[in-house]
């Protein structure tokens, strides 16, 4: 899974990082200019409110889902002019920033933590403690690699989800063409993929259990439900005019 916006990631290690603290970001700068961001399957009923989550296709075949954060280049219509995030859910990827972990070569179950260098969240003095006085990591590092283990969990789960749609032949191309109505600016997204509602209202009979049982049924008409936010994403955009029409509005 891509990176972004982690500039020096390091492996974190209990010697070399013994006196390492850490204190919390209070703004969300470093998100200022992606467009899109990785979202787990999980994270679907709550993303959908505000997000359109749209499906792409990696080089490898793989299909990953991504919540759309602008229809602008290079800026994220969900962070203000102070870096605060302006929705009310952040995507899990974002929120283990700046914490992450690393595959460790010859294992393929296991993983290092690692942390960005570069995020200025780190100090030899200052904050909360990384290991305690023995070297065991802290109340607070154990913490994140919970987290860090649970995202790991519910990417796989997400992969297998997409996989299954991917194979049941449900996943269709997606273009999308918007003319904001208060300015006439126009944006586009091309290169989606989304669920065939058509292809999905008929599946088997035993198909369409098997979804509702394992969860995926849920997760497609959230994914369904999110598409109707495309406009309110081209409301946020920037445009003399933008303010015009609240970004919340159909």
């Amino acid at each position: 899974m891509e990176l972004l916006f982690y500039n020096r990631p390091a492996r974190l290690n209990r010697i070399t990082h013994a006196k390492l603290r850490y204190t919390p970001l209070t703004n969300l700068e470093f998100t200022r200019k992606i467009t899109s961001v990785p979202l787990m399957a999980a994270e679907f009923p709550l993303a959908c409110r505000q997000y359109p989550i749209i499906f792409m296709q990696a080089a490898d075949g793989t299909a990953g889902a991504v919540a759309v954060l602008s229809l602008t280049e290079g800026v994220n219509s969900f962070v203000d002019d102070k870096g605060q995030w302006t929705a009310t859910y952040v995507p899990a990827f974002i929120r283990r920033y700046p914490f992450v972990l690393a595959e460790i070569p010859g294992k393929t179950d296991d993983f290092d933590v690692a942390f960005d260098e570069g995020s200025g969240c780190f100090h030899p003095k200052k904050g909360e403690p990384l290991f305690d006085d023995h070297g065991a990591p802290s109340a607070f590092l154990n913490a994140q690699i919970e987290f860090l283990k649970n995202f790991h969990d519910e990417h796989q789960r997400t992969r297998l989800a997409l996989a299954t749609l991917k194979a049941d032949g449900l996943l269709i191309p997606y273009n999308v063409d918007i003319v904001r109505g208060s300015d006439k600016a126009q944006f586009a997204v091309r290169n989606a993929l989304v669920v065939d509602e058509a292809k999905l209202q008929n599946l088997a009979a035993e198909k369409a259990a098997t979804y509702l049982k394992t969860g995926m049924l849920g997760m497609i008409y959230a994914h369904l439900i999110s598409l109707q936010s495309f406009v309110s994403v081209a409301n946020r955009a920037g445009g003399k005019d933008a303010d015009s029409v609240q970004w919340w509005a159909k």
